[in-house]
């Protein structure tokens, strides 16, 4: 193998670590893998904002009606609160600046998610634009 095809390998490395280093950077509660999978979501069909579940795990001692309001003005929708109030989990259309909300908040420990639909009438939904 030559010469240039090691450093290629190298200089994706160096900016896959970089990447890295901005999303611990600004969005430091955030799972990496979450971040990713958005940015690559509202890469590839940026008309549509995706759905997921998202998990957002806090300290004991965060109030948790307060936080159930809180995620609800954020995210428009009811958190389900699980594991002695430390465990808040959504689902709902998810944005950067959702994201950046929530991890700016006080004694969250983490957030992570996954991809979701809300059931058929959502996907279908997309389908027919919106109708």
């Amino acid at each position: 193998m030559s010469n240039t095809y090691f450093k290629e390998i190298q200089r994706i490395r160096k900016h896959f670590d970089d990447l890295q280093g901005l999303f611990q950077r600004y969005l430091p509660n955030v799972d990496p893998d979450l971040i990713y999978d958005l940015l690559t979501r509202l890469r590839e069909n940026p008309s549509v904002t995706p759905t997921y579940t998202l998990e957002v795990y806090t300290k004991k001692e965060v109030d948790s009606a307060k936080m159930i309001d809180f995620m609800y003005k954020i995210t428009g929708s009811m958190a389900t609160v699980y594991d002695n109030d430390t465990h808040y989990v959504t689902n709902q259309k998810l944005r950067l600046d959702i994201l950046k909300s929530i991890s700016e908040m006080k004694d969250i420990i983490e957030i992570t998610g996954a991809p979701t639909t809300l059931g058929c009438w959502f996907s279908d939904s997309i389908k027919r634009g919106g109708i």
